[in-house]
């Protein structure tokens, strides 16, 4: 990718963060003193109620771990507390006395395992005070009592407790507002905008390879962004997912290299039900993680800083990958880009396995791109859907302040130049069966073709069907030509010719394009993104079906089985009814392309698709 301005990384709990204006619950620890009455507050809000008895969070390089007394599983003991850990530099206790001395025995280690205390620490301002330092190792020493403390420690535990009470305050304000906050973090991460911006070319092309590290993600400015693509790895299956990773300090003694990296990442996932205690959105799971050998946690919905700022980094960066991706949308397409050689030449027998005809290149890359494009329709029958469900809202209805949902972006873009030269090479044959095998292997893409369509593509319109069962389809001018020309396609739907020099006069050159037809009460309607449209009677949108290219003309079969569709960008489509949707075109009708017949300026003919 090439090289863009620094996003904001600002850390979660630092002023830069707090400048977004989320607002804060100053009733909560008035004053900011280090005391009991503080600690019982912060412990309430932490641990409302008896069902919980541990909360832990992070910002920056600092963590924390709230704690009720109780006993848990394993029969260890813990207290009204709190512990914070500055990375590798210092540990903070801070509790409330516990009647019984030797009780004391509950501190943590970094990795949350208890400490023995053997005796009763010095209590300050109704407060059990503890500190302890790392050494050049990157080992902690003993505990402490912090009142013995050299001036550094205890301005870090200062500014330690002063920013766990800021992250209690914006939590405690967004639970007494009704959680806003999450409201706009669920209106933007939606499954449907996750999946699209992960199936765009550079995730599926250039970086698409998880478990490679060369080819996992890239550096966005000052942040590291990867995407998983679905698929089965090390004796599992792995569902889609996108990574958000930044650079969080420097590594401490006796830590991993590049351990010090923090992320977010969104999994898509089956499960819509709410979670209680955590942000994630419906079709969502989000988790965090302070440094890159940490196990990822669920984010909870207190962790108000790292929500606001996962919402910004998500879209800023969607933002951005869609800019760039329009960007190289607008450059020419590579022409020479080389298909796979088909291993044989017609004539084929016709119980002969695609594989045996195509052979493993060619199989291997029609493959990917059935796949590409079945994910590409689902998500474009997704995102109508939700549409629909918009449009069916009352206009006063709230979004949670969602931005406009981005274009759909098909992921064959990268793999189009290829598949169109094999295209030729398939038509230049002339074989039915060959032809038939590559329709059923390589479905039609507009979008991923939609450049060449908009600068070569020839208008095509009217279409008129015939008594006999022909089609005859009036093509625009070739650049530099005079006229344009008619075309027939055969009864049979698959070859076409040059029109008998009668036809035009036969139907006039008066014939009218018409972007409606009509048929056994079913009214199709084009319009000028390439979309069908099958309307009943009473006007209800029955179904959406994408050509590509703004919609010429329409005629429907007597019979109402068939459509021929001609647009702007030299499509003439042939579809026909079937028994149900066809996974791998974007939409919602019965409709499936039978034949698609392709004018661009670049060739003489027409390709037949």
């Amino acid at each position: 990718m090439p090289a863009t301005p620094p996003i904001d990384s600002a850390e979660p709990g630092t002023d830069a963060l707090r400048e977004d204006g989320l607002p804060e619950d100053a009733t909560l620890c008035p004053g900011e003193a280090m005391d009991a009455a503080a600690l019982r507050q912060l412990l309430k809000a932490a641990l409302p109620d008896s069902s919980r008895h541990k909360a832990a969070g992070w910002f920056g390089q600092t963590d924390f771990l709230f704690t009720r007394s109780h006993v848990d599983e394993d029969q260890d003991a813990y207290h009204d507390g709190l512990f914070i850990t500055v990375w590798k530099r210092w540990d903070f206790w801070l509790a409330l006395p516990h009647d019984d001395p030797a009780a004391h025995a509950s501190l943590f280690t970094q990795a949350w395992a208890l400490l023995r205390q053997p005796a009763a620490p010095t209590v300050t301002g109704g407060l059990v005070r503890q500190y302890r330092g790392y050494g050049a190792t990157g080992e902690p020493g003993p505990w402490q009592g912090l009142h013995d403390a050299p001036p550094e420690a205890l301005q870090a535990c200062a500014e330690a407790w002063r920013s766990v009470i800021g992250y209690w305050r914006r939590a405690e304000a967004q639970r007494r507002a009704g959680r806003p906050l999450r409201a706009r973090l669920h209106a933007a991460l939606t499954p449907e905008r996750v999946r699209a911006l992960t199936l765009l070319p550079v995730f599926t092309g250039r970086y698409n390879d998880w478990w490679n590290p060369e080819r996992n993600g890239w550096w966005e400015g000052d942040v590291w962004i990867g995407a998983r693509q679905p698929g089965h790895e090390g004796g599992r299956s792995w569902g889609r997912a996108l990574k958000l990773s930044w650079r969080n300090g420097s590594e401490a003694p006796g830590d991993a290299e590049d351990d010090a990296h923090a992320c977010y990442q969104i999994d898509l996932v089956e499960d819509d039900a709410p979670h209680e205690g955590t942000s994630h959105p419906p079709g969502l799971r989000l988790s965090y993680a302070q440094r890159q050998s940490d196990a990822r946690q669920s984010l909870p919905n207190d962790a108000v800083d790292h929500m606001a700022r996962l919402l910004r980094l998500f879209t800023t960066l969607e933002e951005r990958l869609y800019a760039e991706h329009a960007r190289a949308q607008q450059a020419p397409p590579p022409d020479d880009q080389p298909a796979p050689p088909l291993p044989r030449t017609p004539p084929f027998a016709p119980d002969e396995p695609d594989a045996e005809v195509f052979g493993a290149q060619i199989m291997a890359l029609s493959n990917d791109w059935q796949r590409a494009g079945r994910a590409h329709a689902a998500l474009v029958r997704e995102r109508w859907a939700l549409q629909a469900e918009r449009m069916a809202e009352p206009p006063e209805q709230d979004d949670g302040g969602a931005t406009a949902m981005p274009a759909i972006v098909d992921p064959r873009g990268a793999q189009a130049g290829a598949v169109l030269q094999l295209a030729r090479a398939v038509h230049a044959w002339a074989d039915a069966d060959l032809s038939a095998r590559f329709h059923r292997r390589f479905a039609f893409a507009p979008g991923a073709l939609a450049y060449r369509a908009a600068r070569g593509g020839r208008a095509v319109g009217p279409v008129l069907w015939q008594a006999n069962g022909r089609l005859l389809a009036h093509v625009a001018a070739a650049h530099g030509a005079q006229a344009g020309a008619w075309w027939e396609v055969g009864a049979d739907g698959l070859h076409i010719a040059p029109a008998p020099q009668a036809a035009p006069a036969a139907h006039g050159d008066e014939a009218q394009e018409a972007v409606t037809a009509a048929a056994h009460g079913l009214t199709v309607r084009g319009d000028a993104d390439g979309d069908l449209h099958g309307l009943a009677d009473d006007g209800r949108t029955l179904w959406r079906h994408h050509i590509g290219g703004a919609i010429r003309s329409i005629a429907m079969a007597p019979d109402g089985h068939a459509l021929a569709v001609g647009t702007a960008g030299g499509y003439l489509v042939l579809l026909r009814k079937g028994s149900g949707i066809d996974p791998y075109l974007p939409g919602t009708s019965r409709y499936a392309e039978v034949r698609r017949f392709i004018f661009w300026d670049d060739a003489p003919a027409p390709l037949a698709w």
